[in-house]
C-alpha cells in the first residue's frame, strides 16, 4: 500500500474547485467532487500505476489520473518509499501546454495560479 501525499499547490487547486462547486452548483456537487477525489486517492494507494503515463505537454516524470470531470491528479511514484506524490491538479479545459514552464520555475507557479486556475475566475 502506497502512502499519498499532495502538495500544496495541489491542495489550493481543489480547495479552488470545491468552491466553485459549491457556489455553482450547490452542496452535493461539491460533496461530489470531494468523494471522486477521494476515491482517486484510495485508487493511488492501492494501485499507482492505475494513472496514464503520458497527457501532452505534461512532463515523462509524472503520470496523471483523471478524478473529476477535466480535472486531473498529476502525481510522481517514488517506489523505493511507497509514495505516490500529488504534485499539481490540472483542468484539461486550460491552456497547460506551458506546464512545462511552469514546471520548472515553481515558485511562480504556485504565487500565479498558472495553467491549473481558470482564468476567468482568477
Amino acid at each position: 500500500m502506497y502512502q499519498v501525499d499532495i502538495s500544496p499547490d495541489a491542495k489550493t487547486v481543489l480547495n479552488y474547485y470545491v468552491e466553485l462547486c459549491l457556489r455553482d452548483n450547490g452542496e452535493d456537487c461539491a460533496l461530489r467532487l470531494l468523494d471522486s477525489y477521494d476515491q482517486g486517492i484510495s485508487y493511488l494507494e492501492e494501485t499507482p500505476e492505475i494513472g496514464c503515463a503520458r497527457l501532452a505537454y505534461i512532463p515523462r516524470k509524472y503520470r496523471v489520473l483523471n478524478f473529476w470531470p477535466h480535472l486531473w491528479l498529476v502525481f510522481q511514484i517514488y517506489t523505493k518509499e511507497s509514495t505516490v506524490k500529488i504534485e499539481y491538479i490540472i483542468d484539461d479545459r486550460q491552456n497547460y501546454g506551458a506546464f512545462n514552464k511552469k514546471e520548472s520555475c515553481k515558485a511562480e507557479f504556485s504565487a500565479c495560479g498558472g495553467c491549473c486556475v481558470p482564468v476567468a475566475h482568477v
